[in-house]
């Protein structure tokens, strides 16, 4: 036997596991993050109102173990099964792809939060500067500790398995707002953590579609610029994330204020623009 057939995948028999799988890859995917993802991230919301005992618990241990444990294993797995493990080693390898071209570099580092503080201080927000070394120093080590922990794995699931699956087979839009449904319902019962009231919910819900939208094409822009590389998609992840949420980078310098709008708008002018770049490439 060759070296290449050691590596291709055994065909399993037929209404089999793993030819099931093979039949519907991202199917087989969603329905092992909703049988053991979703009832993992629901834990907080569960315990915050009191139906599972202990108290309120926090979400970020609940939403790393969902990528780690859940999302990311049923990724490579199913990847295995369809493509065979050099697939799997592809799939690793972009993710710590660092060579792609430095002005790529720059705009995955730099432009949402830059882009974010032009937009917030063009609102009118006042720019604090008074630390802002430390405050730098302090927002780099966060987006650095989000890329490893988080969301190098997150976007080597969603970017590098499901969207580039999705792409493949009906473009690049499509599949953009095809992904952004599932990621957007992942986080779903994060929502629940607060008032149940059918407004806020329905607020809530609508955000994280329209959210996840706009992520999935910023991502897929990203990972086009950058030559696969799904370490340039994790970095963009972590730096709106740094850019969108209270209490971080961007909210730090601009003394409190509630950039998120602002992080949006940046977001969108950081795909029109990546996209633009892009346009002569297939």
């Amino acid at each position: 036997m060759s070296t290449t057939d050691a590596r291709r995948p055994v065909p399993a028999p037929p209404g089999g596991l793993r030819s099931r799988v093979a039949r519907r890859p991202l199917t087989a995917f969603l329905v092992l993050v909703a049988v053991v993802g979703w009832p993992l991230m629901s834990v907080p919301a569960l315990t915050a109102h009191g139906v599972l005992p202990g108290g309120p618990l926090p979400q970020e241990p609940f939403a790393l173990g969902t990528t780690l444990l859940v999302m990311l294993p049923a990724a490579l797995w199913v990847t295995a099964v369809v493509d065979g493990p050099g697939a799997v080693r592809a799939l690793l390898r972009r993710s710590v792809q660092w060579r792609f071209g430095a002005g790529w570099w720059a705009a995955v580092l730099l432009a949402l939060p830059v882009l974010t503080l032009a937009v917030g201080v063009a609102a009118g927000q006042g720019l604090r500067t008074g630390d802002l070394l430390a405050t730098l120093g302090s927002g780099a080590f966060s987006v650095l500790t989000a890329v490893l922990l988080v969301h190098l794995w997150e976007e080597t699931v969603w970017a590098g398995f499901f969207q580039g699956r999705l792409e493949q087979r009906h473009g690049f839009l499509a599949a953009a707002a095809l992904t952004a449904v599932p990621f957007a319902a992942v986080h779903l019962p994060l929502s629940f953590i607060g008032d149940l009231t059918v407004d806020r919910l329905a607020l809530a819900v609508g955000g994280l579609v329209v959210l996840g939208v706009l992520m999935r094409l910023l991502v897929g822009a990203t990972v086009r610029g950058a030559a696969g590389s799904l370490l340039a998609a994790g970095i963009v992840h972590a730096t709106f994330n740094a850019a969108n949420n209270e209490g971080n980078l961007v909210d730090d310098l601009l003394g409190g204020g509630q950039p998120s709008l602002y992080a949006i708008v940046a977001a969108a002018l950081f795909t029109a623009g990546a996209l633009l770049a892009l346009r002569d490439r297939r």
